[in-house]
């Protein structure tokens, strides 16, 4: 207050010094008499002055933690024996096999058929007259009677006739055998005993097998941070004085 007093009295002897003949103010400037303003200054307030500030807000400390890596497991499958190898005598059966064998179905037989005559048709001399002799009784020209011995040859004619050209007969009819081939069983190795090695027996597990182990691990976090904007005071309000075209007091 008391600094804001004395700039008003040193504005105010500035004034009357620059102007002798008239007072800054209608009233002199705090005088009595009367007087023209010159220059004017009207004391006023300045406000506060703000800024909007960023600063570093830590919004989570830091912190370490154990993380829990679990074991890694997996199945896999695993040759288990279950019986050893073994030497022991066993009984080795016959040993057949299936061969076509030719068999005897109807054995060879001889039958007996009759053919018949060949019978063909001819033209034949048939003898239609024996011949031989005969009397002939002749007149002459004397008028005697004469009878005459005379000899007749035998007369023939052609006829057609069935010939037989080849008489009937009797003719053997001989009829093969009849075989075919039918399945026979036939041991090819007869049965007996040796001794016979028996391999080891084995059977596939599924075993679950570590592939890596479980582990725990030690991670540092870091504060998390963030800005956090502020309005902050820079300056604080004063007052002033402030020229002004206002000369009425």
């Amino acid at each position: 207050m008391l600094r804001t007093s004395l700039v008003a009295l040193g504005v105010c002897g500035g004034l009357m010094a620059k102007a002798p003949a008239a007072i800054a103010f209608d009233h002199g400037c705090g005088g009595r008499e009367p007087a023209r303003a010159v220059e004017c200054y009207e004391k006023v307030r300045r406000p506060d002055v703000y800024a909007i500030e960023e600063r570093p807000v830590v919004v989570e400390r830091a912190r370490r933690e154990q993380v829990f890596v679990p074991a890694v497991v997996e199945p896999r499958p695993y040759r288990v024996e279950v019986a050893p190898a073994r030497v022991y005598a066993g009984h080795v059966p016959a040993v057949y096999a299936t061969v076509l064998k030719s068999r005897l179905v109807e054995p060879a037989r001889t039958t007996y058929v009759t053919e018949p005559a060949v019978v063909e048709r001819r033209q034949v001399h048939v003898m239609t007259h024996a011949g031989g002799v005969r009397w002939e009784r002749s007149v002459g020209h004397d008028g005697r009677e004469r009878l005459c011995k005379v000899e007749v040859a035998p007369q023939y004619r052609s006829v057609a006739r069935d010939v037989v050209v080849a008489p009937t007969r009797r003719v053997a009819v001989h009829t093969p055998a009849v075989y075919r081939a039918v399945p026979v069983s036939v041991e090819m190795s007869p049965a007996h005993t040796r001794l016979l090695r028996q391999l080891p027996a084995y059977v596939v597990e599924t075993r679950p097998t570590v592939l890596r182990p479980a582990e725990v691990h030690i991670v540092d976090h870091p504060p998390v941070v963030a800005l956090e904007r502020q309005r902050v005071r820079v300056q604080s309000g004063s007052t002033a004085w402030q020229r002004t075209d206002d000369r009425r007091w």
